[in-house]
């Protein structure tokens, strides 16, 4: 995002509404620290400004930059996946897609927050520990998945390391027997992170709605504390594979 500094009327009533603390004073008139923006267009969203002094730069969905917005603006629809937001519609609908079926577990690892953000540099500490210890099973409609450079080594690719993100989501699906060796590369790898994270583990439930024992056993022997949550999105799904149901 820049800002018109003819039109500013340096009043500073933006500043506080930017979560990157990208926006200060110069001269007495507002501006954007572009290395920190994460173009996620809360400043121009908002219309805090009295004058309409934002304006998106020209650059904004020049590559790489345009990871910033599309992985930070809400409104902003992916590129890679076509839909808005940072991972893909399925995880919201597997019980209709079945795209983690019987015997497997998803899994998901999201990084960042809004006012605290990350750079690519944690997503890479991750695909690389993930890749060492054998995982590479990465989902291919997920955004990350077209920014991995290689996937035997789980390297991003390089011209990507410099842009920052309010935050990302690693997906994936792996047999129910990987998930203990998944939570112990997740433990190493936390000390080396410097942003927040989520990880969401993800199984079909059984009969009488309950969650798979060996799950909540593997989870809990690992070390983890867990609690139950459900994203379900009643018919917006359609079935993927009917050879799996």
């Amino acid at each position: 995002m820049i800002v018109h500094k003819e039109i500013c009327v340096g009043c500073g009533r933006c500043q506080p509404y930017c979560p990157a603390g990208a926006i200060h004073f110069e001269d007495r008139k507002s501006a954007v620290d572009q290395d920190a923006c994460f173009e996620c267009g809360t400043c121009l969203r908002t219309g805090i400004c009295p004058v309409d002094a934002f304006r998106e730069p020209p650059q904004v969905f020049a590559y790489p930059r345009a990871l910033r917005k599309y992985f930070s603006d809400p409104t902003s629809t992916h590129s890679v996946t076509g839909i808005q937001g940072r991972g893909t519609e399925e995880s919201k609908t597997n019980d209709v897609t079945l795209r983690c079926g019987p015997g497997e577990v998803g899994v998901s690892i999201e990084i960042g927050r809004p006012t605290l953000g990350m750079d690519l540099h944690d997503i890479q500490k991750i695909t690389r520990a993930l890749a060492a210890s054998g995982i590479h099973e990465m989902e291919p409609n997920n955004p990350i998945h077209s920014m991995i450079l290689d996937h035997r080594t789980g390297e991003l690719k390089p011209e990507l390391l410099n842009e920052r993100v309010l935050s990302a989501i690693i997906e994936m699906q792996i047999p129910r027997e990987k998930l203990a060796g998944m939570l112990q590369t997740i433990k190493k790898v936390i000390p080396e992170l410097d942003s927040v994270f989520t990880l969401d583990v993800v199984t079909l439930l059984e009969e009488g709605l309950t969650i798979p024992d060996e799950v909540l056993a593997t989870i809990a022997a690992e070390g983890f504390t867990w609690r139950p949550n459900a994203k379900i999105n009643m018919g917006l799904g359609r079935v993927a594979d009917e050879e799996r149901i």
